[in-house]
């Protein structure tokens, strides 16, 4: 679908343009030259795709600490702590608890 057709489809009928139908008395040809379509993203959206290219061009992984850590599993190195891991998950389903009050 051409996107003149689709914002159409939402323009009230008294703003349409219907055909080649020339836009306030010039010819259909010079209606034609004279559109210019420009998208405008406001400064939340330019914001929130700054975040977006940031994010996707860093993944968030460590992959030292991965590395190391895998390492550590293969060779039977790894220490877990099990106080702090069982703390690290009761806050985590504290805070889950909290959003939802």
């Amino acid at each position: 679908m051409e996107i003149k057709k689709l914002i159409d489809t939402f323009r009230p009928a008294a703003n349409r343009d219907v055909g080649n139908k020339p836009a306030r008395g010039g010819s259909a040809s010079e209606a034609s030259a004279q559109q210019n379509d420009r998208v405008t993203l406001s400064a939340g959206a330019q914001t929130l795709r700054t975040a977006l290219v940031a994010a996707q061009a860093d993944s968030g992984v460590r992959t030292e600490r991965v590395e190391q850590l895998r390492q550590q599993v293969e060779t039977n190195t790894y220490q877990m702590n099990s106080r702090r891991t069982a703390e690290k998950i009761l806050e985590h389903e504290n805070s889950l608890w909290e959003r939802q009050a």
